[in-house]
């Protein structure tokens, strides 16, 4: 009897031993799967008719519904600034008359509906499957809404290296189907989340500042006592101020450096108003 029952346990083992051996699992290994690729190609789309794709991004919480929760209202609050933004940007630079008076400020202002875009997140269409992802701390959504552009465009931008670095990082294109074009960047911050979005609100300042900036300046210039290197002594005040209403500010394209953290955008917008 314990002789039968050796053999019925030497031949169970050696059927699971076969069926291990046989099975996909063991004989086929797992895909590695490019983490940097992976991340440029969410963040990069071109509108299609299906409608524009905003990307929403939140700081990860304890519950991942929560999570994409707050990546959502991100993402709705992209599509207020779609219909529409009014920015400010100011630059005060004053020059003393010492070696080390130097001062910079900067000043902005972004205004859009922002309390009204909770109304758009019903209407967003994604597939948490596929369109969530999560980098780092971050927690970023890709959802489409049904909205076209006021004329089309295809621009695919040419990636190199091992860090997938676009082209318009280093070869910003003057303009893209006729938009005007803003290319912004956002140092590090502990949460991606914030880096993201602070780059995309830079944008904004970036389309503006490059289409409408008045300078106004101020300097004094006079004589010194003898001893002096030059003579004279100067001193100056100058204000770059830029301001306007975009619509159809979209994002084309946003590239997060894998090394650094920081994050740079591509968006395009109609001509300023």
């Amino acid at each position: 009897m314990i002789k039968v029952r050796y053999v019925f346990f030497l031949l169970s083992l050696l059927l699971i031993i076969t069926a291990c051996a046989s099975s996909p699992a063991a004989s086929a290994p797992a895909k590695k799967v490019d983490s940097n690729a992976r991340e440029a190609s969410f963040f990069h789309f071109t509108p299609d008719r299906n409608g524009l794709v905003f990307i929403g991004a939140a700081g990860k919480q304890s519950k991942e519904k929560d999570s994409l929760r707050l990546a959502l209202e991100d993402a709705a609050r992209q599509v207020a600034l779609f219909y529409s933004v009014f920015g400010e940007y100011a630059v005060r630079t004053d020059i003393g008359t010492g070696l080390f008076d130097y001062s910079r400020e900067t000043a902005t202002t972004l205004l859009y509906d922002e309390e009204g875009s909770s109304q758009y997140v019903e209407s967003l269409q994604y597939d948490p499957d596929t369109d969530t992802i999560l980098i780092e701390n971050g927690f970023f959504v890709r959802a489409t809404y049904p909205l076209t552009l006021s004329a089309p465009v295809s621009y695919r931008p040419k990636y190199s290296g091992a860090d997938r670095k676009p082209d318009w990082v280093t070869h910003p294109p003057n303009e893209i189907a006729g938009y005007e074009v803003g290319i912004s960047y956002s140092g590090r911050h502990s949460y991606l989340s914030d880096a993201y979005k602070n780059s995309r609100y830079n944008a904004v300042y970036s389309i503006i500042r490059s289409v409408n900036t008045s300078v106004r300046g101020t300097s004094l210039s006079y004589e010194v006592a003898s001893g002096g290197s030059f003579g004279y002594k100067a001193a100056s005040n100058n204000v770059n101020y830029s301001y306007g209403t975009l619509n159809g500010f979209y994002v084309l394209d946003t590239w997060i450096d894998p090394k650094s953290r920081a994050v740079w955008t591509l968006a395009i917008a109609d001509r300023i108003k």
